[in-house]
């Protein structure tokens, strides 16, 4: 499984050095060897450069991801981050569309289209981001609000294959009612979503599906379980480095 931990906007360089102290406490190497596990840490854009350079010298099998990317390549546009910057500084891909930043900073789906098809351009991973809130949900909305963000990266991604070949794509299942509220989606209804995106459209390459929303160590074994499920997308609960290894334990 791809197993990502969102630190969103938390965490500080001594937080960070205790974490991966903990990491590397418990032998992650050791402890993954032999799964089919890989982890990826997606810290803020400050953060990126010193994590990816620690975990390289502690030797961890950690990935870096960024949590988001502009949806311009280059320019004046002051306070953005390129895809290109990510790279530079050893993130290899990114979080995009996360519910947050499509409710907090007006995200559309093309502007998500738009950052995937940057990701895709430089070779960065593309991690994205789609679910309906709970208003949809309840107005049984669900598979139609899931198509509408999902199609835009279909076009984008059949695109980039044809002219490039096979591509890394992740998307991850958040339904927003789920996240931070200690309400996680049934098993059913993640199944019913994952077949829904990889039947319901033309896909040049199937996409790795992940799952998010109030996972944790109750629900971890049950989620891994489930049929073309590919990994989690974690936030809040594995900010604290003892649960992320617990978790990893659950799955190992």
């Amino acid at each position: 499984m791809f197993l990502v931990a969102n630190w969103k906007m938390n965490m500080t360089r001594d937080r960070i050095e205790t974490y991966l102290d903990a990491l590397e406490r418990e032998r992650l190497s050791s402890m993954l060897s032999g799964t089919r596990h890989q982890i990826a840490i997606a810290p803020t854009h400050v953060y990126l450069q010193d994590l990816s350079r620690e975990v390289l010298k502690r030797g961890l099998p950690v990935k870096i991801f960024a949590q988001d990317v502009s949806s311009r390549s280059e320019g004046a546009f002051t306070g953005e981050v390129s895809v290109r910057n990510i790279l530079d500084v050893g993130a290899v891909g990114s979080i995009l569309g996360h519910s947050e930043r499509r409710r907090y900073f007006r995200e559309t789906d093309a502007d998500v289209a738009r950052k995937t098809s940057l990701c895709l351009q430089a070779g960065a991973i593309p991690l994205v981001c789609f679910g309906e809130s709970r208003e949809e949900r309840d107005a049984g909305e669900t598979l139609r609000v899931l198509r509408n963000q999902v199609a835009p990266i279909v076009e984008v991604v059949t695109k980039a294959f044809r002219e490039n070949g096979n591509i890394p794509l992740y998307l991850a299942y958040e339904p927003v009612w789920a996240i931070g509220s200690g309400k996680n989606a049934s098993c059913s209804d993640i199944e019913e979503v994952i077949s829904a995106v990889l039947e319901g459209f033309s896909w040049p390459v199937p996409p790795c599906i992940l799952y998010g929303g109030s996972v944790n160590l109750e629900n971890i074994s049950s989620l891994a379980a489930l049929e073309n499920l590919s990994g989690l997308l974690v936030g809040s609960a594995w900010l604290d480095p003892e649960t992320f290894v617990d978790s990893l334990r659950a799955l190992s």
